[in-house]
């Protein structure tokens, strides 16, 4: 499990996602779940799965792709599941990469009127946020916890669940 902000979308963003994550998830001891925040742009060879996740309290739909990251002869599938949270620049949007495709897909709202909303995933019992809070200081950090803790411990069928939270606390 990791956590890496991508600095927003340019240029190096599609090399940030083709070479870095790609090798991130590589190998015996590759990752199964990262959180990426600025997260600009999916990688052009990402597919859509079909699978839109639409939230109450939210204008920001969450979608589900597919990537491989192996060849046509040896695939080696991991799933992003992305909130284009930045409708201008296009830049500050949230992902979670995961090699098994999620369970439940959660996206709640703005824990403060300047925050960012908070991208979730569930896989059986286990639940990874990813989270990015406000430059400068990270004000709304503790914000965006409570808000988590609240959400399991308000529901209840979640409320025995593990979760993480993972991201740039600024």
């Amino acid at each position: 499990v990791a956590t890496w902000n991508l600095q927003g979308s340019s240029a190096s963003s599609e090399a940030k996602w083709s070479v870095s994550i790609r090798q991130m998830f590589s190998g015996d001891n590759g990752l199964d779940i990262l959180a990426v925040q600025e997260a600009g742009s999916l990688p052009r060879t990402a597919r859509a799965t079909g699978r839109v996740f639409d939230f109450n309290g939210t204008d920001v739909n969450v979608t589900e792709h597919i990537w491989n990251l192996g060849t046509n002869l040896r695939p080696s599938f991991v799933f992003i599941y992305y909130a284009r949270t930045d409708l201008g620049a296009n830049r500050v949007n949230l992902a979670l990469v995961s090699r098994n495709p999620a369970d439940e897909v959660f996206l709640l709202p703005p824990p403060t009127t300047v925050s960012r909303p908070i991208l979730g995933i569930r896989l059986r019992n286990d639940a990874f946020f990813s989270i990015h809070a406000l430059a400068n200081g990270g004000i709304d950090a503790s914000a965006i916890v409570h808000s988590v803790d609240n959400f399991f411990r308000n529901s209840q069928t979640l409320m025995n669940s593990n979760w993480m939270i993972l991201g740039d606390l600024n």
